[in-house]
């Protein structure tokens, strides 16, 4: 899928697990990712720092912000990166390396407020991952107190509601999951917010079943921000199936909507 370039007014949001770090074979991920989908904000999983990544030319500039940090062996790990913004790192205990937090001030969030960005790449831990993934949910939900929130990555559950007749089942847990980021978080999916009543889209090609449409990486948002939600995109093609077993996933807001002295308005009022 091409996806559009760059416009005035748009704040950009990318999520991308990069497998294992890349390789010798697959590298570059960093540069592919900055140079063909230009975010503002980027949450990567499975990934390393630039300078420690594989055929990657990539490097942050002084005004960029990057938090990088180790999940389990340490050979990669989750990172947030930040386009010509100063942001602080947020650190989740219990959960360093799978989940990388920063905000950024209210004079840098688009809404006005601050604004905290998580990136999740949900371990399996003890529990299986709907329970691990509750946890982290458990431990996000504070940061909203005065703050927008965004979360995103690979999730390692479902991202979206799905329907009862997609050939991938989604179990209760996962549905609760999403009551609470909902509920508790006041968060609103961006791929099916974006595109309703459609079949939730692939971004994991899982090796097992490589045509299965798992649909675990995605981006959450305030659900005021709704109405500058202009798109977003799973992204593909053969030079991102070369990359990863999952695909990029993009979404586009409107920040004028966004930076409108009463906000975003409700779907009722426009």
């Amino acid at each position: 899928m091409r996806v559009p370039r760059r416009a005035g007014g748009r704040l950009r949001i990318a999520t991308y697990n990069f497998l294992h770090g890349g390789s010798a074979r697959r590298g570059g991920h960093w540069s592919r990712v900055v140079r063909e989908l230009a975010p503002d904000l980027l949450l990567a999983q499975e990934c390393r720092p630039p300078e420690a990544a594989p055929g990657e030319e990539f490097r942050p500039t002084p005004a960029d912000t990057l938090v990088w940090a180790p999940a389990g062996s340490g050979r990669w790990g989750t990172a947030f990166y930040g386009r010509a913004v100063a942001a602080t790192p947020i650190d989740i205990p219990g959960f360093r390396g799978w989940v990388v937090g920063a905000e950024l001030p209210a004079a840098a969030s688009p809404a006005g407020k601050p604004l905290r960005v998580f990136s999740v790449h949900c371990p399996a831990g003890e529990r299986g991952y709907v329970r691990t993934m509750g946890a982290i949910l458990d431990r996000l939900a504070p940061f909203g107190d005065g703050a927008d929130l965004v979360v995103g990555g690979d999730l390692n559950v479902v991202v979206g509601v799905r329907g009862p007749d997609e050939p991938v089942r989604m179990s209760r847990g996962e549905r609760e999951l999403l009551a609470r980021l909902a509920d508790e978080l006041g968060l609103i999916p961006c791929w099916q917010t974006a595109n309703p009543g459609r079949p939730l889209a692939q971004t994991l090609r899982w090796s097992a079943n490589r045509a299965a449409p798992y649909h675990c990486d995605g981006i959450f948002i305030p659900a005021a921000w709704a109405p500058a939600l202009v798109a977003c995109h799973v992204v593909s093609g053969p030079e991102w199936d070369a990359l990863s077993d999952h695909n990029p996933v993009l979404a586009v807001l409107d920040a004028g909507i966004l930076a409108a002295p009463d906000g975003p308005a409700r779907p009722d009022q426009r």
